[in-house]
């Protein structure tokens, strides 16, 4: 059902737990007031192309008289929708481009992503959207066109780090195109101190007759285990077993401040007594830029200084070595920033849809469980689609009548689907229950 707008029902959407998409029919620029605030998980969206099309109703957005008074208006849309995106929020963005009257391409997306990161966005990949089944081109004066840029964008929340956003790489890793062992069997991942010496022996083995320039050297090879494995051999890196999250830093961390202030002794103190400059002060920051936890050493000397118990010593002094080589990770390999997906056709009149498989990496990729999604240009629905396939909620927003029937249609089907799936599993059980 196509709703009014008011903030009231978007605020009750999101409060409740129904994951079917709310559709709005409203022109985003009327809409954007009345989402809350740091509401959003994400935004996907491909609003319409500058030219590309005429959907016949006034106001569209797509048929300004100049390009420039189209890039304004999409600027000023996204970065109004900026302030309705939590902190932690990413914002993916497909636009084409378009040629003027001279053939020249026009920049149009550059152009918009350039002044969005004046904005209050930081631009995190210009991903490119490779066509596999691109349309032929009847010019003969240029290469065909075969992909499309879409822009993943975070919010810049003002401080001098990398902002705290989501990001799961893992749910989207692809196969990886080939099955080469990536290291001996015989050398283990991780080793334990108490093991090492065993491996010892056979990292002899593996040494390598390197006769080339960087020869006995470890300097100038880069940080690359690749690069250091092609001249050395394998080898091993003494590590602390213990692998922080964001919680358990700071959770060290207040630890650690909690027993300088009982002790009353400052930072430039502990660095007096330790031999360093400027380092101790890392170890009570909280900023994520700024922080970061003692070394085994250091925890211990720490201690000894600061007199706190063995709440964490496991975790700050525990070690291993780990092999130091490229290895496939075993989920995957990372999709990187080129994209070959294949366009969808459709039916549906007037509206040409971005595929879903491309949202599927996206909000894969880019939404937490119980995330919400917005697409402020929802046409025929396919982003809302994708997320109730993720079981999430999405608010699909599009000025356009014609693609409001579409989407309720799509979803409503989408939903009794869903219930048929939920019927056949409940007749199977009861079923199953009368045996």
């Amino acid at each position: 059902m196509n709703f009014t707008m008011n903030r009231q029902l978007i605020e009750g959407y999101i409060a409740n737990n129904v994951i079917n998409p709310l559709v709005l029919n409203s022109d985003i620029e009327l809409a954007i007031p009345f989402i809350p605030d740091k509401s959003l998980d994400l935004i996907v969206t491909s609003p319409p192309y500058y030219k590309q099309r005429d959907y016949e109703f006034d106001g569209q957005i797509g048929q300004e008289q100049t390009p420039e008074e189209y890039i304004n208006k999409m600027v000023d849309i996204f970065t109004r929708l900026r302030d309705k995106v939590k902190d932690s929020g990413c914002f993916f963005l497909n636009i084409g481009d378009k040629y003027g009257k001279k053939g020249e391409m026009l920049l149009i997306p550059t152009r918009i992503a350039a002044e969005l990161q004046k904005r209050g966005w930081i631009l995190k990949n210009f991903i490119v959207w490779y066509k596999p089944n691109h349309m032929p081109s009847p010019f003969k004066g240029k290469f065909t066109s075969t992909w499309e840029p879409v822009f993943f964008f975070v919010k810049d929340t003002g401080n001098y780090t990398t902002p705290d956003y989501y990001f799961n790489l893992d749910a989207v890793r692809v196969e990886h195109k080939t099955n080469d062992k990536d290291v001996p069997d015989d050398l283990p991942r991780i080793v334990s101190l108490e093991d090492y010496e065993k491996v010892v022996p056979i990292l002899e083995k593996y040494k390598k007759d390197y006769s080339g320039k960087f020869k006995d050297q470890n300097e100038n090879l880069g940080a690359s285990p690749g690069a250091r494995a092609s001249v050395n051999g394998y080898s091993y890196s003494k590590q602390r077993v213990f692998k922080p999250t964001n919680d358990n830093e700071i959770e060290i961390i207040m630890y650690l401040r909690n027993a300088r202030e009982l002790k009353g002794i400052s930072v430039a103190e502990i660095d007096e007594a330790l031999g360093y400059e400027h380092t101790a002060g890392h170890w009570f920051r909280l900023d994520r830029g700024g922080r970061s936890l003692p070394s085994p050493e250091d925890w211990l000397r720490l201690k000894n200084l600061l007199g706190f118990g063995t709440h964490y010593d496991e975790e700050m002094t525990k070690m291993h070595y780990v092999l130091q080589a490229v290895m496939k990770h075993p989920l995957g390999k990372n999709p990187g920033d080129m994209w070959s997906i294949l366009t969808e056709k459709t039916s549906k009149p007037h509206f040409a849809i971005y595929p879903h498989d491309l949202v599927r990496r996206i909000i894969g990729a880019a939404c937490p469980e119980n995330g919400i999604v917005l697409d402020p240009f929802a046409g025929s629905g396919t982003t809302g689609d994708v997320a109730m396939e993720f079981n999430l909620k999405s608010i699909m927003i599009d000025a356009s009548t014609e693609a409001i029937g579409i989407m309720e249609e799509s979803f409503e089907h989408a939903l009794l689907d869903e219930l048929r799936k939920v019927r056949s599993k409940n007749d199977d059980k009861e079923l199953m229950d009368m045996f």
